[in-house]
């Protein structure tokens, strides 16, 4: 296993079964609270570790049958998958018996004496199908069933937004004719309440087959929500659909025992105790039926039931989540994945996929582009189809009737023609959709919808209006004044939800007034009262933050229900006024800084960070209206794929703890929108010496751009130099010296100083142009390029962090182009296993009229033994297999020829030189 410079675990095995082992290994070492946390939970026990607040969490998951359910399919699934899963428990398992007792947490809440047991090899599942529990529709029908139950059937509609834990997710494709790399792009931003260092950990894989980078959910091996491999490439948002069935079932009590009263079936039944630490215990009851499992009640319903009264009747709610199509397949996708190689591959990998209902886009390096929607639901199969153009997935509704009607809590609209019309911009000004662009978008911040719905709200006030003063009545009203001040800074608002925006902070405590007002005052406060549920419900069924996220809908659609919404703004206005004179607020991101939620609050937090955006955004980092500024949702990752390129990959995940002694948290370059570089990471070896190049390491796209591996030969009569140490750098920290080429055979006098200068694409562009036209450089593959391209190639290389180019100098005159480049950045990486000190090159030599004798095999020596100088161990070359001159010099050099490899645009020869010794026999 190796670690990026930001920390990012790179697991490398032989196969996927070793692989799986890593990652479990790696989970475990890294997360080891968090998934201790999750298992708990998985197996209803997770009171044990935080307290007397799990237990109604721990009830359902009882009830649900959530680890009977993962046994099943785990007995299911094929051998290979088994023993995928089997591994990575293994890996986990052996993770947390070497780190438990002094993992922080575990320290902080006094648990070092707690064992930790192994986990069983169908635990991951588990973990993963209780971490899904509340994301599917579930909560949804209850919401719609309370709202019709206590307003009803006109409000369902009124009232039917995304649900509060898990909403504002984006997913896009743009296909290759319209990307500025000329094949697809992806970018992704699942948003979700964050706990720890969040739902998703990123990683890379590779096996001698097999590179892969993505995003791992927490417990769980593979990447089945969003990855790339070499070839291809996939990213999931909620598809939103129907995934369980919910009925009421009235029961009547027979002889103490319950029965379903309009079929007379008993009811199973069965009693677990439930513990908690501290010593507090609960016995609880799991009933079923047919129908489903029964929903656990409140603790009053629960003592109904659990008195069973000869004669009684109740009214419970019984689920029955959709079946899984071939529960042999529910968990395949994490394994397969991993081999896919084009769209139609992750089509086909993602077909059996259970758990949870997703929204799949997926693109290759041919420009083959698919959706699909997969999962367990209820109503007819989505099967996948082919993309054409700019595709935005946001939660939105499908156009399809069909499709729409078995959608639940889907999101308004406007944000996924916010993402069009910003993508239709790129391309209209540009031309193409670049990666600034995606990430632009990813990071917007504006509500366009709002601004028509201030003015609606505030225009024409009535003679009741509060700028009135007889209205203010109350001696701590606000004065006409002050309202009108607090009004026009809202008419004034462009809609603008940035971080450093007061206005925005003036709109949300405004907006937090509304539903305030809308919930005291109309019809919606029946919502204010209890929800019948126990406590795990409320997030979901409370109805000031479920009316906050409707409040939208509410504006256009309430009037016709009845409610006053022009009167709620204004009172809303007055109390503002009131409360903030002047309309003075800090700016946003002070009031909606955001911090990962705890799964123990008596855990020590993070320090908030700063965050734009809203609910309504792009960048829908959401409060809950009508509940304050905080952020309760957020990005739990982004990432974008470039399947032009391997190292064109990017991610950034809101992770409060830092991996790398050498950078901040994770968290911090998120809230500033920045990404890190996803690659499968092996410390590479080098040209020069720390900071020789003068190069940052700031990610930025790479390529191999169209150099070729072919070692070319040249001659040259310069002579002379002044002695130097080999392998300094200059004054300026940028040219490499090299040493100076030994005499002649015949003369005394050294040969000529060897320097090697970093590229300077505008200066350079014109005598590499003339180099790579030859006929002789045929096998560099810029053959009929113009100057204009070649140095666009070297203005990419010249802002890359892992590929490098320079000018091979002889007393100053220039002789060549000689190119590294660390293979795990590279196409050529994915081809062989990589080590640490591998570093590959390129070298061109310029012809010239007058031959020194020996100078390719000295100039070679000297660059070896730079190479060596700086940590480089194996040298790596590629060329073609039809250069048999190149192929030639390296095996007279020592090379140890590898296999053939397919790369881009040619078929190479890859070959070995270990540096190790090297300088001293040679």
């Amino acid at each position: 296993m190796w670690r990026d410079p930001s920390g990012v675990p790179h697991v490398q095995a032989d196969d996927l079964t070793a692989l799986a082992h890593g990652h479990g290994y790696v989970t475990g070492l890294d997360r080891a609270w968090h998934v201790e946390v999750l298992r708990h939970r998985a197996e209803g026990r997770s009171a044990e570790l935080v307290g007397p607040d799990g237990l109604d969490g721990d009830h359902l998951t009882m009830a649900a049958d959530v680890p009977g359910t993962a046994r099943r399919w785990w007995d299911a699934a094929s051998a290979r998958d088994r023993e995928f899963f089997a591994a990575y428990a293994r890996g986990i398992s052996e993770a947390l018996a070497e780190t438990w007792p002094g993992t922080r947490e575990v320290r902080e809440l006094g648990l070092t004496e707690r064992p930790v047991r192994p986990w069983d090899p169908w635990t991951p599942m588990a973990v993963h199908l209780d971490a899904h529990l509340l994301t599917g529709s579930l909560p949804e029908q209850l919401w719609r069933r309370r709202v019709r139950r206590e307003l009803g059937d006109a409000w369902v509609p009124v009232l039917d937004a995304e649900s509060p834990a898990a909403a504002g997710s984006n997913a896009w494709l743009v296909p290759g004719e319209l990307s500025a790399s000329g094949a697809p792009l992806l970018a992704a931003d699942p948003h979700r309440v964050v706990e720890e260092s969040g739902p998703y950990q990123p990683v890379c894989f590779s096996t001698p087959d097999v590179r892969v980078r993505g995003l791992a959910l927490l417990g769980l091996p593979g990447v089945p929500h969003f990855g790339r491999t070499e070839s291809a490439a996939w990213a999931i948002t909620a598809a939103m659909t129907v995934t369980e069935r919910v009925v009421d079932l009235e029961l009547e009590n027979r002889h103490g025992a319950w029965h379903v009263a309009a079929t007379g079936e008993r009811l199973e039944h069965r009693s677990v105790v439930l513990r908690a630490r501290g010593g507090v215990e609960r016995a609880c009851s799991l009933r079923s039926c047919a129908a489903g499992f029964v929903l656990p009640g409140t603790p009053a319903a629960e003592a109904v039931l659990d008195a069973a009264v000869t004669g009684s009747t109740i009214t419970v709610t019984v689920v029955s989540p959709a079946p899984a199509a071939d529960p042999a397949r529910a968990f395949s996708a994490c394994r397969e994945l991993l081999s896919a190689h084009t769209a139609d591959d992750v089509m086909e990998a993602v077909s059996g996929w259970a758990v949870p209902c997703n929204d799949v886009v997926a693109a290759d390096r041919d420009g083959t582009c698919r959706h699909t929607v997969t999962g367990s639901f209820l109503g007819a199969a989505e099967p996948p189809r082919p993309l054409h153009g700019i595709t935005v997935r946001a939660n939105q509704r499908p156009s399809d009737p069909e499709a729409s009607a078995a959608r639940l809590a889907c999101a308004p609209p406007h944000r996924a023609r916010r993402a069009t019309r910003l993508l239709d911009a790129a391309v209209a000004e540009h031309g193409s959709v670049r990666h600034e662009d995606l990430l632009a978008a990813q990071l917007d911040t504006a509500a366009p919808h709002w601004p028509p719905l201030l003015r609606e709200l505030f225009a024409d006030p009535s003679p009741t209006a509060v700028s009135d003063p007889d209205v203010l009545s109350d001696p701590a009203d606000a004065s006409p004044e002050a309202v009108d001040v607090v009004r026009a800074a809202l008419l004034d608002w462009d809609g603008s939800m940035a971080a450093g925006s007061r206005t925005a902070s003036l709109f949300a405590v405004w907006r937090d007034a509304f539903v305030h007002e809308l919930m005291r005052s109309t019809p919606l406060s029946v919502l204010s009262g209890p929800t019948g549920l126990p406590a795990v419900w409320d997030p979901f069924l409370h109805g000031t933050g479920r009316v906050g996220l409707a409040v939208g809908n509410i504006v256009r659609r309430g009037p016709a229900l009845g409610v006053d919404v022009r009167g709620c703004a204004r009172e809303a206005l007055e109390r503002v006024a009131h409360e903030h004179p002047g309309a003075t607020l800090p700016p946003w991101g002070t009031l909606h800084a955001f911090t990962p939620w705890r799964g123990d609050p008596a855990l020590s937090a993070a320090d908030p960070v700063p965050v734009g955006g809203d609910a309504d955004c792009l960048l829908a980092a959401g409060t809950l209206p009508g509940t304050g500024p905080a952020c309760v949702r957020v990005p739990a990752a982004r990432v974008l794929w470039d399947l032009a390129d391997p190292a064109a990959s990017w991610w950034i995940t809101p992770d409060p703890v830092a991996r790398s002694e050498s950078t901040e948290p994770p968290l911090h370059r998120w809230s500033r929108g920045e990404m890190d570089q996803a690659l499968p990471w092996v410390p590479a070896g080098s040209v020069g010496p720390a900071g020789a190049v003068g190069l940052t390491g700031s990610a930025s796209s790479t390529s191999s751009g169209a150099s070729e591996g072919s070692a070319g030969s040249a001659d040259s009569g310069a002579s002379g130099g002044s002695a130097s140490p080999a392998g300094s750098a200059d004054s300026a920290g940028e040219s490499i010296d090299l040493g100076v080429l030994p005499p002649l055979p015949d003369q005394s006098a050294l040969g000529p100083r060897v320097v090697l200068r970093p590229v300077e694409p505008t200066r350079d562009a014109a005598v590499i142009h003339a180099w790579v036209s030859e006929p002789r450089a045929r096998f560099w593959g810029m053959t009929g390029w113009t100057c204009e391209q070649v140095c666009e190639v070297y203005e990419y290389l010249d802002a890359s962090p892992t590929h490098h180019a320079w000018i091979l100098e002889l007393d100053g005159t220039s002789m060549g182009v000689f190119q590294s480049y660390e293979p795990h950045a590279d196409p050529v990486g994915a081809t062989y296993r990589g080590e640490p000190g591998d570093l590959g090159v390129h070298v061109l030599l310029a012809p010239v009229r007058t031959r020194r004798p020996g100078l390719t095999g000295a100039l070679g020596r000297l660059i070896i033994e730079q190479l060596a100088r700086c940590g480089t161990r194996r040298i790596v070359a590629e060329p073609d297999v039809s250069n048999d001159r190149a192929v030639a010099r390296l095996i007279a050099t020592g090379f140890e020829l590898g296999p053939a490899i397919r790369l881009p645009g040619k078929t190479g020869q890859l070959a070995f030189l270990r540096v190790d010794g090297l300088t001293e026999s040679r």
